[in-house]
């Protein structure tokens, strides 16, 4: 598509979720050539949503230099820019765009969101959707030796569909579970060496003790294999040991020669099972088994049976061992720009319906053709403004090309011819300076570090430069962040870049956006390495901005991770007339940071630690308790029995008078304030009491409807 459309001149292509590394200057100014169709003044500027799943969707161990080729190609046209970290929809709306100085928008973000198994225990721990892991493996880096990413897979494995997907997420399964022992026996023993491994286990869970040992017993096992295989001169051979730990099984409801991958490629199919897979025919998913510490030990399957070449249920049940289920199940096209501003398409089921534009006439809706080769597809949405604006849609997003990476190619063929006569009806833009336009795009749509404070060793302050974001960010939502391998240092043989993080925003300041970093884990202890100027990616913003209502009275009851949020939210509310009663749940007074500007985002507050020195508080209304059990604390605080609550008089806000309640935190805290609502909190609430809750969620599409890491619990 792109290579048609930047022969007809269009100026810009945006990528969404596409890992994007800035290409060394010299090979950008390679000499162009056969290009001299291209026409340096041309008017016509296209967005392109660009799919990245050509990049991270196919696995990771192909070569993949002829998309690196292509990428050079475009990146060389002088017409032609490229940003990675771009969210249609958060980082630029439409509206956007059009301001902009853009005259198309042809959306080509691939296929949406997976397509959930109706099973029992479906969002238990161990089970991953297919795209989930196939697209964490290649944007993490969590295959490579040098990367300090965390992509934990156990077996026995099971992978649920019977597609090119499924068969993709097999072996890469049985290909990364091998690297993925090596690097945990690697770095335990260096990291023993160094501290010892009394000190090394000393915080582990019973459970991560047992995963440690299993990963070290498996680990030691392929390194013999490697030192077997190099004194012999051979190549390892690991099918034998994965076989012994369980392996990785196929599971598809029919049988083989009716799966998608039989009937679209047999012999990728062929080769896959070379590489020692299980295939179990017939298999239909109803639940999963939990071990004493919720995670799945096995997949329970009903039988199907075929009968004159139809599959029909059995009344027979299949139990096999799995430590690790992937669903590779298919996908909807991705139509979540739609969901999020509704009105501005129309749909057709679970697509944008699919126009026709001939001439200056209006747009007209067509039935979706019969097949790719129509003459009539229908490349454009229902979209057009007084302008003459429309958008097109290619690919995975299209009905009539959905589900084939050749169709997808054939959707940019068929439709550029459209594209380009429909830019022929818009007005003259007149003078027009490109270069110009170019520099005003990398001003808005590039990412750097503005300035960070590591005063705290609890929270890192960032704040960084990003227009766009800055401009469309709303209290309560949040963002992707992470750096570009190219610019991280690798320091012993190990690359310190900072992997996929999900920050909330904490306000913003002209065009930067705020980021407290809690200091949990590697990669957020990696951000205090970062300088200002250092190129990174922060896509975003996404998810619902929080409601903010006029005149009530609200509850927060927020954590550590809740009081980033606090600081954009809370202000919000009080703006708009409301008062805020704010519950400070800590681990430790340490912990607190920016105690000020909390405080003056509630009327009053309830300083909570779970152990240790209390927080002082710096107003008579506040209070300062030991608390672990938010519940219970707030059961007190209805009965009027916490420490010094006698004092406030009239300061304090009483619960019967709360019109809204706002829990963010653990999965944990949110089902335990679900279920005291209606038992032990009951009587302290009004009877038309408002409560919304909010759970954090690793993150990596930003809920473009792609990775489904965003599917959990909820009601």
């Amino acid at each position: 598509m792109a290579h048609h459309l930047l022969q007809e001149g269009c100026a810009v292509v945006g990528i969404d979720g596409l890992k994007i590394e800035p290409l060394p200057q010299q090979w950008l100014e390679q000499p162009i050539r056969d290009w001299s169709s291209l026409q340096e003044d041309l008017d016509e500027r296209i967005l392109l949503g660009f799919g990245g799943v050509a990049e991270y969707g196919i696995t990771v161990r192909w070569d993949k230099n002829f998309l690196k080729l292509i990428y050079l190609t475009l990146a060389r046209r002088p017409n032609f820019q490229i940003f990675g970290g771009v969210r249609l929809g958060g980082t630029i709306t439409l509206e956007n765009a059009w301001e902009l100085g853009f005259d198309h928008v042809c959306i080509a973000t691939g296929a949406g969101l997976p397509r959930v198994v109706p099973m029992g225990e479906s969002l238990a721990r161990g089970m991953r959707q297919a795209s989930d892991f196939l697209m964490a493996l290649q944007l993490t880096g969590a295959g490579k030796r040098s990367s300090l990413a965390n992509l934990q897979v156990r077996l026995p494995a099971v992978v649920i569909g019977g597609g090119l997907t499924a068969v993709d997420t097999a072996t890469e399964v049985q290909a990364y579970y091998v690297r993925q022992v090596e690097k945990v026996l690697a770095r335990y023993e260096a990291m023993a060496a160094r501290s010892g491994e009394e000190k090394l286990r000393a915080g582990l869970a019973a459970e991560d003790a047992e995963i440690l040992e299993e990963f070290l017993t498996h680990g030691r096992a392929v390194r013999a294999e490697r030192e077997r295989a190099g004194g012999a001169g051979e190549a390892p051979n690991f099918v034998p040991l994965i076989q012994s730990w369980g392996g990785v099984t196929l599971a598809y409801r029919k049988g083989m020669r009716q799966s998608p991958a039989y009937t679209r490629n047999h012999e990728e199919l062929i080769k896959a099972m070379e590489e020692g897979l299980y295939y179990g025919e017939g298999l239909d998913p109803l639940r999963a088994e939990l071990d004493s510490h919720g995670h799945i030990a096995h997949m329970v399957f009903r039988r199907m049976r075929e009968v004159e070449g139809r599959w029909l249920a059995s009344d027979q049940d299949l139990r096999l061992p799995a430590r690790a289920v992937f669903i590779a199940a298919g996908t909807v096209p991705n139509t979540i720009y739609e969901r999020e501003y509704p009105g501005t398409f129309q749909l057709d089921g679970d697509h944008f319906q699919t126009h026709v534009a001939h001439d200056n006439g209006p747009l007209q809706a067509v039935q979706v053709a019969e097949h790719c080769k129509a003459p009539e597809a229908g490349p454009f949405t229902s979209y057009g403004d007084r302008s003459g604006h429309r958008i097109s849609f290619i690919g995975d997003t299209h009905p009539v090309f959905h589900g084939s990476v050749v169709k997808a190619i054939a959707s940019a063929k068929a439709t550029y011819p459209q594209v380009m006569h429909a830019l022929g009806t818009l007005a003259a833009a007149g003078d027009f300076d490109l270069r110009r336009f170019q520099q005003r795009l990398q001003q808005v749509l590039s990412m750097r570090v503005l300035r960070i404070d590591r005063s705290n060793p609890a929270v890192t302050e960032l704040w960084v430069e990003a227009p766009l974001a800055a401009r469309n960010f709303r209290p309560g939502q949040f963002f992707r962040l992470q750096t570009y391998e190219s610019h991280s240092v690798i320091e012993e043989g190990t690359r310190l870049q900072i992997p996929v993080l999900t920050v909330s925003g904490a306000g913003v300041e002209g065009d930067a956006v705020r980021l407290l970093i809690l200091q949990w884990g590697t990669g957020p202890r990696l951000v205090g390495r970062l300088q200002p100027g250092d190129p990174l990616i922060l896509m975003g913003p996404t998810g619902a901005p929080t409601d903010i209502p006029t005149d009530k009275t609200i509850l927060v009851v927020a954590g550590r991770w809740g009081a980033a949020v606090m600081l954009d939210i809370g202000p919000a509310l009080r703006a708009a007339g409301n008062r805020v009663l704010y519950v400070a749940a800590l681990a430790k007074a340490s912990e607190l940071d920016n105690q000020a500007e909390l405080e003056a985002a509630a009327d009053q507050i309830i300083w909570c630690t779970g152990s240790g020195p209390l927080i002082a508080p710096h107003r008579p209304q506040d209070l300062s308790v030991e608390a672990s059990d938010m519940v219970a604390l707030l059961c007190a605080y209805g009965a009027g029995a916490l420490p010094g609550q006698s004092t406030q008089g009239d300061a304090g806000i009483a619960l019967n008078s709360v019109d809204r309640l706002m829990v963010m935190g653990s999965t944990g805290l949110l089902k335990g304030f679900q279920k005291a609502l209606k038992a032990e909190l009951q009587p302290y609430f009004r009877a038309d009491l408002e409560a919304t809750a909010t759970v954090g969620s690793p993150m990596q599409c930003m809920l473009k409807g792609v990775c489904a890491q965003c599917l959990q619990w909820q009601i």
